[in-house]
């Protein structure tokens, strides 16, 4: 028993397993029976020679057939073993390579804080891809989209790649642009590049985006930086310090409606400049935004001269219904006027934007709207097709007054096929010393229909009309239609 035991791993025999005992037990019962059996033979084999060698030859047998059972158990019990020990390293090994998959999720979602949704317009953005940058704990993110778009105008208008109302070329004035056009241009494809990284209390985020839309009067592709800026979390007060080129906080991104056509309406506010930006989440309802943002205007009859930084504050309210964003802005105004010198003016709006779910047709419905008044706020108009502020007659620098907006309404047909129908406005109280082409008003229809067979595909058509109003009252109009994909990455 001794041998048998010892011959045997450790790991499978600690000590007489119930099998083994059972086996050696059995063994001993057949070794004393046996014995017993040769005591008897004994006393009778002066009786029966020849019938004892035979039963001595069967119990030889049985006892060689015994130890054969016995090696064979042994083997098999080594075998499992064996077994028992690949199966105890096999998943030690699977439970590290998981606990390690697990941990590199885990830094990489702790690092991930940048939501590209809130950078860009929602139909413009997707998720991307996220990279461990190694040795390191920056997180890296890659996005951006491939769009291509075919577009066919019926008049005349002298932006071929984007629909700028202000651009429909107004009857009676000369251009050299033709009756009707088509464009086929992948301009608006647009990359995207992020980073995040955790620091103590903070992160610190970058963002970097480009497309080659630098130009609306041509086809011919020009790269433009479209954003550039850096963000730390809870740095000031619990709110997030921005600085660099980045969406002013004027703007509602997440008002903006979906659309083919890059430019969007008319009564858009959609401008990318260098600003100082603070924002701060309360009660995960409101966002506050302050901002310090580049004084960027154009005057009639003068030349701008540096002035203060323009100041936005606004507050966006959320909840399960939707949004609404309202915003003021303050600027000054200055420029320099060649025969009365130089002379400073006070710019001010005020906007209300938001997006409404409305399931009435459809569960995901939703009404998109924005409404702008104000006087020298030219400059952030979508279309930027008229200036802030003029010197009048006695040299004084005065600011104009404009009244613009859009409604969108959006019907999703099913969970991948959606319409949206947009008007929008423009409206310019021009003054006097404005000459009488200036643009008074501006009118933007736009329907379309958009389908996505895949997440990371969009394929629409859409059908645009503006109209072109001057101060004299000459007008124009144009029509396009226009056939976009997007790949999205």
């Amino acid at each position: 028993m001794n041998m048998f035991t010892s011959a045997l791993p450790s790991a499978v025999w600690p000590g007489p397993n119930r099998v083994m005992r059972a086996t050696l037990c059995k063994s001993k019962m057949i070794l004393i029976a046996l014995s017993i059996g040769l005591l008897g033979l004994t006393t009778a084999v002066h009786g029966a020679e020849p019938s004892l060698e035979q039963q001595l030859e069967t119990m030889q047998r049985q006892l060689e057939q015994q130890q054969r059972t016995i090696e064979e158990m042994q083997r098999q019990l080594e075998e499992q073993n064996t077994a028992s020990q690949q199966m105890r390293q096999q998943a030690a090994e699977a439970e590290s390579v998981a606990q390690q998959a697990e941990a590199e999720v885990q830094e990489v979602a702790q690092t991930v804080g940048i939501d590209l949704s809130k950078e860009m317009d929602h139909f413009a953005y997707s998720k991307g891809n996220t990279f461990k940058v190694p040795n390191t704990d920056t997180a890296l993110t890659i996005s951006g989209f491939i769009r291509a778009s075919a577009i066919h105008d019926f008049d005349r208008i002298s932006s071929p790649t984007q629909f700028v109302v202000s651009d429909i070329v107004v009857d009676g004035q000369p251009t050299g642009q033709p009756s009707d056009r088509t464009t086929f241009t992948a301009n608006a494809s647009r990359f995207v590049l992020s980073t995040s990284t955790p620091l103590q209390n903070s992160k610190l985020s970058t963002f970097l985006s480009w497309d080659f839309a630098d130009n609306t009067t041509s086809s011919k592709a020009d790269l433009r930086l479209r954003q550039a800026w850096a963000q730390l979390d809870n740095f000031v007060l619990g709110g997030d310090l921005r600085m660099g080129q980045a969406w002013t906080a004027w703007d509602d991104l997440g008002a903006l409606p979906e659309a083919m056509d890059l430019k969007g309406p008319n009564g858009a506010q959609k401008k990318r400049h260098p600003l100082i930006r603070w924002a701060r989440d309360f009660q995960d309802k409101y966002t506050l935004w302050i901002g310090l943002e580049n004084p960027d205007y154009k005057i009639t009859n003068g030349d701008t001269e540096s002035a203060w930084p323009d100041t936005v504050v606004s507050l966006k309210w959320q909840g399960d219904w939707g949004h609404l964003k309202p915003a003021l802005i303050g600027r000054q105004i200055k420029g320099d006027d060649a025969n009365a010198g130089s002379d400073t003016a006070i710019g001010w709006g005020t906007q209300l934007a938001g997006k409404i779910k409305v399931p009435v047709l459809g569960e995901k419905d939703n009404f998109k709207f924005q409404v702008v008044y104000g006087s020298g706020i030219g400059s952030y108009n979508n279309d930027k097709g008229y200036d802030d502020a003029l010197f009048n007659i006695g040299g004084d620098l005065k600011t104009i007054d404009s009244f613009e907006g859009y409604g969108a309404f959006q019907h999703w047909w099913t969970g991948s096929l959606r319409s949206s129908a947009v008007f929008g406005w423009v409206d310019v109280d021009n003054r006097d010393e404005q000459s009488d082409d200036s643009l008074n008003r501006t009118l933007y229809t736009a329907a379309n229909l958009v389908w996505s067979p895949y997440k990371q595909v969009d394929i629409g058509m859409e059908y645009l009309w503006g109209k072109r109003e001057n101060k004299n009252n000459d007008d124009g109009t144009a029509n396009r239609i226009q056939a976009t994909t997007k790949f999205k990455f």
